[in-house]
């Protein structure tokens, strides 16, 4: 499925998790090191900054 890359946020991190707004959900998602590993390396998602500034993370 080919599509826009879903919009999100890293707000901060709790204990070993690190949280992420999603632009539909009220709360924040919990992702472990790994999961969040692999949404920044993925083209699926769009991380935004706290200036609604965007940043892609891919690796070459």
């Amino acid at each position: 499925m080919e599509g826009k890359p879903v919009k999100v946020q890293l707000i901060g991190k709790e204990k070993d998790y690190y949280l992420i707004k999603f632009p539909n959900l009220k709360v924040p998602v919990k992702v472990n090191d790994n999961l969040y590993t692999k949404m920044k390396h993925s083209r699926d998602y769009l991380f935004l900054q706290t200036g609604n500034e965007h940043f892609n993370v891919h690796s070459a």
